[in-house]
């Protein structure tokens, strides 16, 4: 929608769901990837996964930046996932997450930086 991707995680991931995660992220974020984007991540009904799971997240952060996210606005209502993601993105702290729990506001956030319609 608009600069963003919408991504609903659910269940319980291991390395090949996230590797997988992975490929279909960066396809969908290289159309965007020529003007600053967003992603909109809603945890909510996802049960984190595996220690494997870090290091392809820290990849993909990595490349995210690199292809010019700014912005992430996560939405859950656990700890755990906001500990997990500042895990991933600990080695660049590049792209600026909002965490949220419910989606409304979240959107709104995008909005208010033109990245969501």
């Amino acid at each position: 929608r608009g600069r963003t991707i919408e991504i609903c995680a659910f269940g319980a991931w291991n390395e090949q769901t996230s590797k997988l995660f992975k490929q279909s992220y960066m396809l969908q974020a290289q159309v965007l990837s020529s003007a600053p984007w967003a992603c909109l991540f809603n945890l909510l009904d996802w049960e984190l996964g595996t220690g494997e799971i870090l290091s392809v997240g820290k990849e993909l952060n990595a490349w995210s930046y690199r292809h010019n996210q700014g912005f992430s606005a996560i939405v859950s209502d656990l700890s755990l996932h906001r500990q997990l993601i500042e895990k991933i993105q600990e080695p660049t702290k590049s792209i600026e997450h909002q965490y949220f729990t419910q989606s409304q506001p979240a959107k709104e956030w995008l909005r208010s930086l033109n990245l969501y319609c």
